[in-house]
């Protein structure tokens, strides 16, 4: 009886076991997929604001051209020199490589921001799996102790009624020892 409830609570724990398991696996993908998700959310939000900016500076550039240009109207010269044209020219050029890096760094951040996503989907895709693994693995032990406890107790059941018939001998022994009596009662009757 012993075997039969030590493997009924082995089994009872294995059950317990592979539920926590198969729960810490989806909670790992599903906290996996949140990171992921505020990642892809923070690299959208920053490209939005980098392309303000970037639109900002592009009306900055536009001023400033502007400005230069006027200056060198005002200057009484005609617009159309090198040394003028040049110097316009070199404060577009300014505008247009701040522009350019901005939009690199852009392009560099959410590409990482893209492939950590990534890596935190797989992350959390191999948890899960991995939980599955476990809890499978642990339902089948549960089985396994379950069975075994069904048997031990029926082993009990047998070896309880071994210990009974020894104890009221009811092995062929008595049995021969009644019928030989029975067999001396009918010959003394004859």
């Amino acid at each position: 009886m012993g075997d039969y409830l030590n493997m009924s609570a082995q089994g009872a724990n294995y059950s317990s076991q592979a539920a926590t398991a198969r729960a810490n696996g989806i909670a790992q993908r599903q906290q996996a997929y949140a990171h992921a998700y505020k990642l892809e959310t923070d690299a959208a939000n920053q490209s939005y604001l980098a392309a303000d900016n970037m639109m900002t500076m592009r009306r900055n550039q536009a001023a400033a051209v502007d400005e230069a240009r006027l200056a060198n109207g005002a200057s009484g010269f005609d617009a159309s020199g090198g040394s003028k044209l040049q110097a316009e020219q070199s404060v577009a050029d300014v505008f247009e490589q701040a522009i350019a890096n901005m939009m690199r760094s852009n392009t560099i951040s959410e590409q990482d921001a893209r492939m950590q996503a990534h890596a935190f989907r797989r992350q959390g895709d191999t948890s899960l799996n991995l939980g599955n693994i476990q809890a499978d693995y642990l339902t089948r032990m549960s089985r396994i102790s379950s069975k075994y406890a069904r048997w031990a107790l029926v082993g009990s059941g047998l070896s309880t009624l071994g210990q009974v018939g020894m104890k009221y001998n009811w092995g062929s022994s008595g049995n021969q020892d009644s019928s030989s009596d029975m067999g001396r009662v009918g010959e003394s009757s004859f």
